[in-house]
C-alpha cells in the first residue's frame, strides 16, 4: 500500500506504532505469566521442603534418642523438623 500525502503517511506510521505496541504488550504479558509461574513453583518447593523436614523430624523423634520419652517424641520431633524446615526454607529462598 503506497502512502499518499501526509495523511497516508500518518496512517502508515500509526499502524506501525500500534503493531509495535501490541507486540510489546504481548511480550510483557508473557513475562508476567512466566514470573507468576516461577513464584508459584518457588512457594511449592518451600512447602515441600518444610513437609519433608517435618517428616524427618517425626521419624527421628520416634526412633531416635527421644524414643524413651514415649508417644510425645514423634510430635516433638515433627515440630522441631517443621521449625528447622521453615528456617532453612526462609534462609535459602
Amino acid at each position: 500500500m503506497a502512502a499518499k500525502g501526509l495523511i497516508g503517511i500518518g496512517r502508515v506510521q500509526k499502524d506501525q506504532a500500534m503493531r509495535a505496541l501490541t507486540e510489546s504488550a504481548k511480550l510483557e504479558a508473557e513475562q508476567q505469566i512466566a514470573s507468576e509461574a516461577l513464584e508459584r513453583q518457588k512457594e511449592m518447593a518451600a512447602a515441600q521442603t518444610k513437609g519433608t523436614l517435618a517428616g524427618v523430624g517425626a521419624a527421628v523423634g520416634f526412633s531416635g534418642g527421644l524414643a524413651s520419652v514415649g508417644a510425645a517424641a514423634g510430635p516433638v520431633g515433627a515440630i522441631a523438623g517443621l521449625v528447622g524446615g521453615y528456617l532453612l526454607g526462609e534462609l535459602f529462598s
